[in-house]
């Protein structure tokens, strides 16, 4: 089974290249990014003639709109994480076409999850030819204790050394050590409240959580 991952614009040219280039049968999925809100009648054409094109194919490829909102960046690469992450069998990743709002975060969502993604496609503005790329691995492993402090700092924040503690069953000092880590690659927020420091996960930090989850 593949699973096709595409932002889109107006010009199909793009899918029908990457059908013809890997081919797709019944039973696989193709989903296509697209803005939460839009009102340009061209984008529903384009969706229709998308549509008629693989039922020539089979009526049984399934094709889903996965609709984002934009102007949270974060959000937006989150979201996009977490629909590769969810995503089943060999998955193609088509880097080109759409709004650069879209096409941006879905990027950097496919460099966050490059060793799940199989192939990444670059289609052409210059001489309109499909190119196969292979994206770096630029986030590192984590270790358990240190996917485990994360954790719960995401789902508890803000919060403070002493209740990570409490709640992972590790010494205060082995939570401070792991901190003041992770606080060096930008992956937490701890910010000084009268006595207290007050710690919260950043962007850095949710994705690189999510690269090793």
């Amino acid at each position: 089974m593949k699973t096709y991952i595409s932002t889109i614009g107006f010009d199909i040219s793009q899918i029908i290249s990457l059908i013809v280039k890997y081919g797709i049968e019944k039973g696989d999925r193709l989903v296509l990014i697209r803005p939460e809100v839009e009102n340009d009648q061209r984008a529903e054409n384009t969706l229709n003639e998308i549509q008629r094109f693989t039922d020539q194919i089979n009526h049984d490829i399934r094709i889903e709109i996965f609709r984002i909102a934009h102007k949270d960046f974060e959000k937006c690469v989150t979201k996009l994480t977490d629909l590769i992450n969810s995503s089943d069998g060999e998955i193609i990743a088509n880097m080109s076409g759409g709004p650069r709002e879209l096409l941006i975060p879905f990027i950097v969502a496919c460099l966050v999850k490059s060793d799940k993604v199989k192939k990444t496609v670059s289609y052409s503005d210059m001489d309109r030819v499909a190119r196969e790329i292979r994206l770096p691995r630029i986030t590192g492993e984590l270790d358990e204790k240190t996917k485990a402090i994360m954790e719960d700092i995401s789902d508890n924040q803000p919060t403070t050394i002493t209740d990570i503690a409490k709640r992972t069953k590790l010494s205060e000092s082995t939570i401070s050590r792991f901190i003041s880590k992770l606080s060096d690659i930008d992956a937490v927020f701890i910010e000084q409240k009268g006595k207290i420091k007050e710690i919260k996960i950043s962007f850095t930090g949710k994705l690189l959580y999510l690269c090793n989850r």
